[in-house]
C-alpha cells in the first residue's frame, strides 16, 4: 500500500495536484461565495415567498441538503430539495421560491426544472458558474450568483462544493431566511483555515486524522453513521468517496437506523469482511442522540462488524459542519492515491451521458 506520508506534491499528475489544490482551498471557496452572494439584489417579492425549493443532483444537491439539516432550527420557512425531472406542481406558484442549483450550469435535470418554474410563474434564482442555466435566468433577467471557481481548479463539483454551500448560504441571509447571525458563519469559516490545517498533505499520518480514515477505509465498504446537524454532510462524505476514490459507500442516520438496520447486520456473514461503520459523534447531538450513538456501536460490534469512533473538534454546530466538509474531502482524496485511481476522472459518469444522448 502507498505510504501517504510519502506523497509529495512535485510527484503527483497534474489532476491530482488539481484536485489537491481544490481541496487545500475549501474554507476560500466558502469566503468568496459566501461574501459574493450575501451582495445579491432581490426583488422585496422574493423575500415574501411561503417556501423555497433548491433543485440540483449530486455535488449541486448535497449542499443544500447540508444547509438544510445544519440550519434546521434556524430556518424561518419550510425548504425543500429537488432532485429529480420533477417539481412538485401541485403547489409550485408565484408564493414559491425555486434556486436552481448546478455548477456547470448544464445539469439535464435542473435545466428541465427551471422551464417548469417558469411555466408555473415561481420565483426563480440561482447558483451556477455558467452554462444554460445562467443563460435562462440571465436572459429572464432573474436575480442569479454566477460564481467563478478560481479555487477549483479541478472543475469537479464535488471538490468545489464549497460555492455552493457558501453561495446558497449568502442568498439566505439576504433574503432573510436565516435566523442566525451573519458573524457566526463569517467566524466559522476563518475558524476552518485552522481545523482543516490538520489534514494537509505535509501533517504525517500519526497525526493527520485524514491520512488514517483513508488508510481504515482501503479495502472496505464504510457506512457513515451521523444524526441531526450532520446528516447533510453524511450524504456529502458517501457521494465523495464514490466518486472522488471509486469506493462504494453508504450513510445512515440515527435515530432512523435504530427502527430496522441493527437488524440487517447478520447476512450475508460474507460482507462483515469488508463492512466498516463509522460514527461521527458530536457533543452537540441531544441527549437522545447521543445515548443512541453509543449503543448503537455497541450493537455493530456485537455482529462482529468493524466500527470507527471520530469526535469532531469544532466549538459549535457551524464550525464542526465545515471541519466534517474538509475531512471528507481530504479523505476521500487520500483513498483515491491508494487505490493509485485519479480523483478527478469519472468515467463511469462521463459514459452515462454519453448514452443518454445517444438514446
Amino acid at each position: 500500500m502507498i505510504n501517504l506520508d510519502a506523497i509529495q506534491k512535485s510527484s503527483r499528475s497534474q489532476s491530482e495536484n488539481m484536485v489537491l489544490q481544490s481541496v487545500d482551498s475549501l474554507q476560500r471557496q466558502l469566503k468568496q461565495s459566501f461574501n459574493e452572494a450575501k451582495n445579491l439584489n432581490f426583488p422585496s417579492s422574493y423575500k415574501r415567498v411561503k417556501n423555497v425549493i433548491i433543485g440540483g443532483l449530486g455535488g449541486s444537491r448535497f449542499p443544500a441538503l447540508i444547509i438544510k439539516e445544519l440550519f434546521k432550527q434556524e430556518l424561518k420557512l419550510p425548504v425543500i430539495i429537488n432532485d429529480d425531472y420533477f417539481l412538485p406542481s401541485s403547489f409550485v406558484n408565484k408564493e414559491n421560491l425555486v434556486i436552481l442549483s448546478s455548477y456547470s450550469g448544464t445539469t439535464e435535470e435542473v435545466i428541465i426544472m427551471a422551464k417548469q418554474a417558469l411555466i408555473k410563474k415561481a420565483k426563480i434564482t440561482g447558483i451556477t458558474s455558467g452554462g444554460e442555466i445562467a443563460d435562462i435566468l440571465r436572459g429572464k433577467k432573474f436575480p442569479v450568483y454566477i460564481f467563478n471557481p478560481i479555487y477549483n481548479p479541478s472543475g469537479q463539483p464535488r471538490i468545489g462544493f464549497g460555492y455552493a454551500v457558501g453561495g446558497l448560504l449568502g442568498m439566505l441571509f439576504k433574503l432573510g431566511f436565516l435566523k442566525i447571525k451573519e458573524e457566526d458563519v463569517a467566524q466559522a469559516i476563518e475558524r476552518l483555515k485552522t481545523l482543516s490545517s490538520h489534514y494537509q498533505i505535509t501533517i504525517k499520518k500519526e497525526k493527520n486524522l485524514a491520512k488514517q480514515l483513508a488508510f481504515n477505509l482501503y479495502e472496505k465498504y464504510p457506512y457513515f453513521i451521523v444524526s441531526e446537524f450532520l446528516t447533510g454532510w453524511g450524504n456529502a462524505i458517501a457521494n465523495q468517496i464514490n466518486e472522488t476514490a471509486k469506493n462504494i459507500s453508504g450513510f445512515r442516520v440515527i435515530p432512523e437506523l435504530n427502527h430496522h438496520l441493527m437488524e440487517g447486520l447478520k447476512h450475508p456473514q460474507k460482507i462483515k469482511e469488508v463492512l466498516i461503520f463509522i460514527f461521527f459523534f458530536s457533543k452537540f447531538y441531544s441527549e437522545s442522540i447521543q445515548k443512541r450513538f453509543i449503543i448503537t456501536k455497541e450493537v455493530v460490534e456485537k455482529n462482529n462488524i468493524l466500527t470507527l469512533w471520530i469526535e469532531l473538534k469544532g466549538k459549535n454546530k457551524i464550525e464542526q459542519v465545515f471541519e466534517a466538509m474538509a475531512l471528507g474531502s481530504y479523505t476521500s482524496m487520500y483513498l483515491s492515491f491508494l487505490y493509485k485511481e485519479n480523483p478527478a476522472a469519472i468515467p463511469y459518469v462521463d459514459y452515462f451521458k454519453k448514452r443518454l444522448k445517444e438514446i
